[in-house]
């Protein structure tokens, strides 16, 4: 096997998968990238047997065949090269040649037939969207995803077609997120129930679609599920198990609707935070004409309190949330101003945007 390649394609490619890679485990291949040539390229292959990914790389290739080399230090070789051809040449021994410029590497490789092979996916797309609008959903819903492994339906985010648009969907059993975007295009049957992503897939989503405006489709093979944009395919098994009925918890009755500046909101509830209790988070939220007052007392770290101006006229209200679960929905709204919709201290927030209405952050409440 040889090739010639431009050093930015082929650093870029590696970037791409080496950071699915283990760099430790029991199977020291899994922390190599999987290097196979194509007529007009190659493909780089990576897994750690939960998720893998496969990037073609255009590539002059001058002898046809695969090898698997060390992904991260591949990845740590281009970062320093200069911009130039970079040649790469399998040696009988599985060892690697590496020429760019003045520079010679040597790298020691592993057969490429005992590489895991990548599981069986259908290229047929079920959905398509934009890739900013993917990353969008996945960034503001990824962070009610439950960290607890035995609630193995809660470890991942649902993904739900809804006539001629895309539903996504996190809890994690104390808060919520929604959101509703429309599809670029919806082909054939789609399970009803929906589909349950992994974390781990979503965090390489992320990483994947960091700057690219490609369309990403979406692909489902018996339980693969797939990703597919452009000339990489990102696959995962999709998590086992019945996602709760959400429609049920999103509130239908928070009359009181307080509308406040995001940025000031922010900024206050941080500082108030600093002194709530470690583990509850717990802020209380003191509302009442044009003013909010944020409370945080009765722990060993002392008390703090702070007034942000609100646009509410309605009755008194009190309510316990939970400081961070608010801060992780302000963070990621665009809007100027943000509508937290409540009913009574008993009943959960519902947090809303006015130029965004098929996006909601939900928090149950905490006791007073």
């Amino acid at each position: 096997m040889e090739i010639k390649i431009g050093r930015d394609a082929f650093l870029n490619g590696v970037h791409k998968v080496q950071g699915i890679v283990e760099s430790k485990g029991a199977m020291p291949i899994l922390s190599h990238t999987l290097i196979t040539t194509e007529k007009k390229g190659i493909y780089l292959q990576a897994t750690d047997l939960e998720i893998g990914l496969k990037r073609f790389c255009a590539a002059n290739v001058v002898k046809p065949g695969s090898i698997t080399v060390n992904a991260r230090k591949l990845f740590d070789i281009l970062k320093e090269l200069p911009d130039l051809e970079v040649s790469l040449k399998k040696e009988d021994n599985d060892w690697v040649t590496l020429n760019c410029g003045k520079s010679k590497f040597r790298l020691p490789g592993l057969a490429a037939s005992d590489y895991p092979k990548l599981p069986e996916y259908s290229e047929e797309p079920l959905m398509e969207f934009s890739g900013p609008q993917l990353r969008e959903m996945i960034r503001k819903t990824y962070f009610a995803i439950s960290p607890d492994e035995t609630r193995q339906a809660l470890n991942g985010l649902l993904l739900e077609k809804d006539d001629n648009h895309v539903n996504l969907v996190g809890t994690d059993g104390h808060r919520m997120t929604f959101i509703q975007r429309p599809l670029l295009k919806a082909n054939g049957e789609v399970d009803k129930s929906g589909y349950l992503l992994p974390k781990k897939l979503l965090t390489e989503l992320l990483k994947l679609m960091e700057n690219d405006d490609a369309t990403c489709s979406f692909s489902v093979k018996e339980n693969q599920l797939a990703f597919i944009q452009e000339q990489q395919v990102l696959v995962s098994r999709k998590i086992d198990g019945k996602f709760p009925n959400y429609r049920q918890v999103i509130p239908g009755d928070n009359n009181l609707k307080v509308v406040v500046n995001t940025e000031a909101l922010i900024h206050a509830l941080k500082r108030v935070a600093l002194l709530a209790d470690e583990k509850s988070k717990m802020v209380r939220f003191d509302i009442q004409k044009g003013i909010m007052t944020l409370v945080s007392e009765g722990t060993e770290l002392g008390n703090a309190t702070e007034e942000v101006e609100v646009n509410y006229d309605g009755e008194p209200v009190s309510i316990g949330l939970n400081a961070r679960y608010i801060l992780d929905v302000l963070s990621v709204v665009e809007e100027p101003e943000v509508i937290m919709n409540l009913k009574d201290e008993n009943h959960s927030c519902l947090l809303t945007v006015n130029d965004d209405r098929d996006y909601l952050g939900i928090v149950m409440p905490m006791r007073l």
